[in-house]
């Protein structure tokens, strides 16, 4: 998003939806001991009442908004081919050093006498998130087309991604062959074009009114019921262990129709939303949350991993190791996450002093040094002249 189209409740909805993802999960992926090592569990597995935590904290449906957002806001940038390449160019280097890093300690900790299934469980927990960055790539590198249909049909064209995913989902339900299973694995694309769509239209200024988001919450809500109820859906909106069945992997419409509803909700709320996004503090938090987006999301699992492996040398520690404990669970979970942001925090710092200082690191460090009132007539600047082209659209986040 470029300086002078900066939206701050765009930026308030991406910070929630990444606080939302971490959160998740934090809370339901507990590495519990396995046979051989530990493994990661779930307690929804063993406790259905959280269900309904899954809905509030799966929040990649808003992430996926905010991102088409972003991406169709700059809509006079001279090339998207440029921008599309200069993102891969962003996530590359953090990516690669995560992997090569990980791959380095888990090689030594399995020579030291780590368990196997210890150390796959940790490659697992440590690629998965990866998965946003591809499908990130591939919804970037359509912008153009999405802009296309928005221009002719507004926010209508999210009907066209939404029945891709649900012929999709037909077609992998009703045939076990290699082909129907593949056009099923369409829907990691297209579920996630529709909130991707909708971004789209809030962008060009065709965003759904309160009505309409009302709407969006009924349709929403609806699917869902009718997704478990009526064709046999699990009811969490993420991945369980053990389960014949995720929502996530691939994307199912339960998660689509989630979407749906979260987003018709933001609609609803949107001017209460735009006023707690004007509020000073709120916007050092999101401002804060949004410059290490990236770094958090790569790292979150990490954080984890570290707090776990490291307790688990001294036994089994409720609410790290468990999944289960009856009602009383999520509050020794709760206990936990300071530890993981702290955690968190650190490993942010470390990143950034390991990280190499790239030409855009070193422009951002320097205009952070000049003084206060040079970068105010720069803003001001930036903010009344007429477009200049690339010089006024250069992106502030990390993660847009």
């Amino acid at each position: 998003m470029t300086a002078r189209t900066r939206d701050p409740l765009i930026d308030l909805l991406r910070a929630a939806a990444v606080c939302g993802v971490v959160i998740g999960h934090w809370m339901v992926t507990p590495l519990t001991p396995g046979q051989d090592g530990l493994i990661a569990s779930s307690p929804l597995a063993t406790q259905p009442q959280l269900t309904p935590l899954s809905w509030v904290f799966q929040t990649l449906g808003l992430l996926f908004f905010v991102s088409g957002h972003a991406a169709s806001a700059g809509r006079h940038q001279p090339s998207a081919g440029a921008d599309w390449w200069r993102r891969v160019r962003r996530f590359a280097p953090p990516v690669a050093a995560l992997c090569g890093a990980w791959a380095v300690v888990l090689a030594v900790l399995a020579v030291r006498g780590l368990p196997q299934q210890t150390v796959a469980t940790v490659a697992q927990l440590v690629v998965t998130p990866l998965w946003f960055l591809g499908v990130l790539l591939l919804l970037l590198a359509g912008t153009p087309l999405m802009r296309r249909l928005d221009d002719r049909f507004g926010a209508a064209a999210a009907l066209l991604p939404a029945a891709l995913a649900l012929s999709g989902e037909a077609v992998a339900a009703i045939s076990d062959s290699g082909l129907a299973q593949a056009v099923g694995l369409t829907t990691a694309v297209t579920v996630w074009w529709v909130p991707w769509q909708l971004g789209t239209a809030s962008a060009a200024g065709r965003r759904p009114g309160r009505l309409a988001g009302a709407a969006l919450i009924m349709v929403g809500v609806l699917g869902m019921i009718a997704a478990v109820t009526a064709f046999g859906y699990p009811a969490p909106a993420v991945g369980v262990p053990g389960a014949e069945r995720s929502n996530l992997a691939p994307p199912s419409p339960v998660v689509l129709a989630l979407a749906v509803a979260q987003i018709g909700l933001v609609l609803v709320l949107w001017p209460r939303l735009r006023r707690i996004a004007a509020h000073p503090i709120t916007g050092r938090v999101v401002a804060l949350v949004d410059r290490h987006a990236l770094g958090v999301l790569l790292l979150h699992q990490s954080a984890l991993i570290v707090v776990s492996l490291v307790a688990a040398r001294a036994g089994v520690v409720p609410g790290l190791h468990t999944d289960s404990g009856g009602p009383g669970w999520p509050l020794l979970r709760l206990v936990w996450l300071p530890v993981f942001a702290l955690v968190l925090l650190i490993l942010l710092r470390v990143a950034a002093l390991a990280a190499p200082t790239t030409r855009a690191g070193r422009d951002d460090a320097s205009v952070r040094r000049r003084p206060r009132r040079a970068r105010e007539s720069t803003r001001d600047r930036a903010e009344t002249e007429p477009d200049r082209g690339p010089e006024n659209t250069k992106r502030t986040a990390t993660l847009e």
